[in-house]
């Protein structure tokens, strides 16, 4: 038995227009897929933006954290520009994320309303479409999450659907509770309407971390098998899979750090195996993607899907290593000690794991680019609703 809340239909997908507009975006997607489509309203990220900003936290410690949007922020946002027939957004915030996904996934079920939802430990706001459980979401029920579904406002201007497992999302994105100091520290945080019911909901644990990394043919192998298992090519928002033409490209191992602050003997690891049309190329001739499957390093299995709103490019290693010896100035000699390996710190330069960096060792000291060429001399975290 399975029970299925899907909002996709009705919610479009938009990528943020500035590096710190994930929370305008966000509301921008939910404004605009209110399940009556007469109460669907479209207004530029400029708008929001400026509305969330004249509405956040004016609590001396929330405002010292120079959150982008804060939950104060986008809850007087919904509610100022597009009130929902009979009803008021709200903050809800409980350091449990059992009970508030619960709280999530019954009012999903009741109205049929996008949620947004801070990842990432507060540091990026995306919008929750879709859920998977076992049974319904309802009164004094225990569902187990098998997948769910979110818009996801990066890349920029691009914007990514990305479907994941339950065990995932608990692993990655809502891996840790707000660390920025204030009124949301070490709680889990989303908008919603306040339900009437109580529930919590459980997530099916699995191991992420291996003895030995599988080899990249066996996982495009493992991408095509769970692909056709779960017939995600069926799927309309994934639906690109069944066109002619589509092939995988090549795969990609990314190194997987989301709490840099514990000590951890054992990293998670996973392979993107992107697919994407031959007649299809970027910049130098590199072949864009369209689609990308998430697949553990370790065991092969299922981990997450994501379709980008247009094609993205994902930057070799070759120009990475080059963009890096261009700005360090570094000669050849230099270069044969160079070092580039691909990972994932959900941070400023990125916060989904279809979109990972370039770590880039030299002269005993890290260097990061994303994928479109930018330079970091640190991973810092991003700030706080970005």
């Amino acid at each position: 038995m399975v029970h299925e809340v899907d909002l996709r239909g009705n919610v479009p997908l938009y990528g943020q227009q500035q590096c710190i507009w994930c929370g305008a975006a966000s509301a921008q997607m939910i404004m605009d897929g209110y399940p009556n489509p007469a109460d669907r309203v479209f207004y530029s990220q400029a708008t929001i933006w400026n509305t969330i900003q004249a509405n956040n936290s004016a609590d001396p410690t929330d405002v010292m954290q120079g959150w982008a949007t804060d939950p104060i922020g986008l809850r007087e946002c919904l509610r100022l520009l597009n009130p929902p027939p009979g009803g008021a957004w709200s903050v809800h915030m409980d350091t449990s994320r059992d009970a508030v996904l619960f709280d999530i996934l019954y009012w999903m079920n009741r109205n049929h309303y996008p949620v947004a939802t801070l990842i990432n430990r507060g540091g990026h706001w995306v919008v929750i479409v879709r859920y998977i459980t076992d049974v319904a979401p309802v009164a004094g029920s225990s569902p187990t999450l098998q997948t769910i579904t979110i818009y996801d406002p990066e890349p920029h201007n691009v914007g990514s659907i990305s479907t994941m497992t339950g065990a995932v999302w608990y692993s990655t994105d809502w891996n840790g509770a707000v660390r920025y100091a204030g009124t949301w520290l070490n709680n889990y945080v989303a908008v919603i309407e306040p339900p009437v019911a109580k529930g919590i909901v459980r997530i099916v644990k699995v191991t992420r971390i291996g003895e030995k990394v599988i080899t990249s043919e066996k996982a495009v192998a493992f991408a095509k098998k769970w692909i056709e298992e779960l017939k995600l090519s069926k799927e309309p928002v994934y639906a690109v899979l069944r066109k002619k033409g589509i092939r995988n490209l090549e795969p990609i191992l990314v190194r997987e750090v989301i709490k840099p602050s514990e000590k951890e003997v054992k990293i998670p690891h996973y392979f993107i195996v992107p697919f994407g049309f031959e007649a299809e190329k970027g910049e130098c001739n590199v072949p864009l993607a369209r689609i990308a499957v998430i697949i553990n390093a370790f065991t092969g299995k299922f981990e997450e899907i994501a379709v980008f709103g247009k094609p993205v490019r994902y930057l070799p290693e070759k120009e990475a290593i080059a963009i890096v010896a261009r700005a360090m100035r570094l000669d050849e000699k230099e270069l044969k000690r160079v070092k580039a390996a691909m990972m994932f710190q959900p941070s400023e330069i990125t916060h989904i794991r279809t979109y990972p960096f370039w770590k880039v060792d030299v002269k005993e000291r890290s260097v990061y680019v994303d994928q479109l060429g930018a330079v970091y001399t640190a991973i810092k975290p991003s700030v706080p609703g970005d």
